[in-house]
């Protein structure tokens, strides 16, 4: 059972709505994962994306997972193809409790 949302999530302007609709529906032990890049249309994501840089993505995009309470601690990846040397791109997931 698993949840994705890619290369979106900094687009949303209620995101706690969403991981409590996430929780809703994954079944105990399910996986909600989100991933993103540094790419954006600067006119359209949330105002703190574009004064933050890649780790302080990460943190944002966790801090969502950490402030529902039917997520353990948020787990988070660099899964850029080649790490300093391309775009970055980025997981943060999480598993609904148990």
């Amino acid at each position: 059972d698993a949840v994705t949302n890619a290369v979106s999530i900094d687009y949303l302007c209620k995101p706690q709505e969403i991981l409590k609709e996430v929780a809703r529906v994954l079944k105990p032990g399910g996986l909600a994962a989100f991933s993103f890049s540094n790419r954006c249309f600067p006119t359209k994501v949330i105002g703190i994306w574009n004064q933050t840089n890649d780790s302080d993505h990460v943190a944002i995009v966790g801090s969502y997972f950490y402030y529902e309470p039917a997520f353990g601690g948020p787990l988070a990846d660099d899964i850029s193809p080649n790490p300093g040397r391309s775009d970055p791109m980025f997981v943060v997931y999480g598993r609904k409790e148990v």
